[in-house]
């Protein structure tokens, strides 16, 4: 059950983290143990509003930042990288659950690696909280929205992700 408008500012965290399709496992996958920041910004359609329904979001390809530690296949993270987010899922301005993709590409010690995962996400227990769980593990945190959702439909937002990506 959700909050009513308690967790106004999650709606458009979620919003932000739908782009690219994660290619299926393999045993040819990158190992990842990394930890992320991430900024990215999202278009959200069909926006977010006070009535329950489907929401998804996209950051049309590679287009937020990654600012990770850690390692891929063994090869050290050298420094920043790129991370396009898509997610699907249903919510209204109290809060929102769903699913999502990522694509991470950052420089390592042996070159440019790509890193392709999925992840769930809901609404926290804080007001304005996301929690991703999966091959992406962590919190949301909007910083800048398109809409007020109650007045004026979420179309729009910019967050910040701190996470754990693991493969």
């Amino acid at each position: 059950m959700f909050r009513p408008l308690r967790l106004l500012p999650a709606v458009p965290i979620v919003a932000a983290l739908l782009v690219l399709p994660a290619a299926p496992a393999s045993a040819d996958d990158p190992v990842a143990n990394l930890d992320c920041t991430f900024v990215t910004t999202q278009d959200i359609n069909p926006p977010i509003t006070p009535e329950f329904g489907p929401v998804s979001s996209t950051t049309h390809g590679l287009t937020g930042t990654a600012d990770c530690t850690g390692t891929i296949d063994g090869a050290q993270v050298t420094g920043p990288g790129a991370v396009g987010i898509t997610n699907t899922g249903f919510g209204n301005c109290s809060g929102v659950t769903g699913s999502g993709t990522f694509v991470l590409q950052v420089q390592t010690t042996d070159g440019v690696k790509t890193v392709a995962g999925r992840f769930d996400f809901t609404s926290g227990p804080l007001p304005g909280e996301v929690i991703l769980t999966g091959d992406l593990t962590g919190t949301v945190t909007a910083l800048s929205v398109e809409g007020d959702c109650v007045n004026t439909p979420i179309t729009q937002s910019t967050t910040r992700i701190d996470a754990h990506v693991s493969t």
